[in-house]
This record gives structure tokens, C-alpha cells and sequence, in this order.
């Protein structure tokens, strides 16, 4: 099988156990399958029941991603409670963007990676507490999410970087000399 864009990489395809899905977005899904077909063939994809139930078998799904969606159902999980996946990486699910969103954090040693999906849009938002985004399915559920997630991860050693974060980058979170901020790592 080859993709357009990773046309002579399918060798690598091949072996990728897991894919998790932070949420249903059409923007989120567009490499779950190609032409048809799982893009990664021998993969279990994982996606919380409330965005599944939500975007694909609702009475409001999108025609989008169901089309994105149908090819993988034989090889989907859904699940609808924090679970650990592998040692090391938790879901938590994280309902405001949409209602199945989920962080997925990376833990080791004690430390933490958290990928917050589109939990946050802008590092703006870290700073401007009530900002709000117009794709929230739930705006007060996603602002109070959000404060909460900022609110843990402030002056800690976590790290953090969400889907449309410039350059996709990794920071933190500091309230040192005033506001809450991320700083880029």
C-alpha cells in the first residue's frame, strides 16, 4: 500500500501497532485511511466512544469523517474511561472540544509529556482564561478544561504541546512574574 506524500515509506507502515485519535476532527483523522484502506495496516486505532458515537454513528455525524472512518472499524477500539495504553502513555479523556477529546500523557521517571489535541488552539489561551474557539462543542466544558489543565501543569516540569501549537512545539507553563504563559522548550 502507498500514500500520496509517503510514496516509497510503506515499509514502515507496516509495523505501527497503535494509532490514537485525540478527537474526531476532520483535520485529526485525514491518515486514518487512504483510498479505502487503513494507512497503517496491522495498527489497532483507538478513539473514545463519546467522539465515535458523536462524528460517526450519531444523528449529527459528519459525512466527512465517516467516509475517513468506515475503513477502519474492523481494526478500531473504542473505550470510554481513562486507560493506561502502554507503560508510560495514559488516555484521559478530556470532553469540551468535542465529547470524547482526549489527552494522552507520556510519563517517565516522573516526568510528564502531555498531548493536549485540540484542547488548546492558540498558547494565547494559556493566558487569556476565558478565550474560547468557535469548533468547542462545548465552550464552558473547554474553557474550564483548559484553566484546570494550565492550572496543574503551571510552574511544574511538565511539558505540554497541542495539534496547532506553532511548529508544533513542547513548553511549559509559567506564572512566575505575573499571568500564566508557555514558554517553548
Amino acid at each position: 500500500m502507498r500514500c500520496a506524500g509517503i510514496s516509497g515509506r510503506a515499509r514502515w507502515l507496516q509495523p505501527i501497532a497503535d494509532v490514537v485519535f485525540t478527537h474526531l476532527h476532520f483535520d485529526h483523522v485525514g491518515w486514518a485511511s487512504h483510498r479505502d484502506a487503513p494507512v497503517f495496516p496491522s495498527a489497532t486505532y483507538r478513539v473514545h466512544q463519546a467522539d465515535w458515537d458523536h462524528f460517526v454513528a450519531g444523528p449529527r455525524r459528519s459525512q466527512a469523517a465517516v467516509d475517513k472512518l468506515t475503513p477502519i472499524v474492523d481494526q478500531l477500539e473504542l473505550f470510554d474511561a481513562d486507560f493506561t495504553i502502554a507503560p508510560g502513555l495514559d488516555a484521559r479523556h478530556a470532553p469540551g472540544h468535542t465529547p470524547g477529546s482526549t489527552i494522552y500523557i507520556a510519563s517517565s521517571g516522573g516526568r510528564r509529556a502531555l498531548l493536549l489535541g485540540d484542547i488548546v488552539h492558540s498558547v494565547v489561551q494559556f493566558e487569556e482564561r476565558d478565550w474560547e474557539v468557535i469548533w468547542d462543542v462545548d465552550h464552558a466544558a473547554a474553557s474550564a478544561l483548559r484553566n484546570r489543565i494550565a492550572d496543574e501543569a503551571a510552574n511544574t516540569e511538565d511539558l505540554l504541546a497541542a495539534a496547532h501549537f506553532p511548529n508544533m512545539s513542547f513548553g511549559r507553563i509559567l506564572t512566575t512574574d505575573g499571568p500564566r504563559r508557555f514558554v517553548a522548550v
